[in-house]
């Protein structure tokens, strides 16, 4: 009867806890990098207070223009307020009135004098 005598491997042992640490660390990478991981998470939340604050100045101008299209509704309806915007939209101005074009370029007036 003969008997092999084998060597004792030293990668043999080490096989398994390296597989285990392997998937370890790509569940980590992919835990922290991921769609779904830490860093995403606080990209979101950053997008998100961003959004928060532009939702706040969005409300706000919209209730400055709710309340000044309150202002044209008939039941409390200001001449003054009505003929701004007339003037504005239409371009007129009654013939005892001087008009000021905001619009001139400075360049233009100067090369007058």
């Amino acid at each position: 009867m003969s008997t092999r005598q084998h060597r004792k491997s030293y990668v043999r042992p080490l096989v398994v806890p390296l597989i285990a640490i392997a998937f370890s660390g790509y569940f980590a990478w992919h835990g922290w990098h991921g769609s779904f991981g830490v860093e995403a998470r606080r990209q979101l939340t950053v997008e998100a207070d961003r959004l928060r604050s532009e939702l706040e100045t969005v409300k706000k101008e919209r209730g400055a223009l709710e309340h000044r299209v309150g202002l044209l509704r008939s039941s409390n309806l200001e001449s003054d307020m009505l003929d701004e915007r007339a003037r504005e939209i239409l371009g007129f101005a009654n013939a005892n009135e001087m008009a000021i074009v905001a619009s001139a370029p400075q360049h233009a007036m100067m090369n007058k004098n």
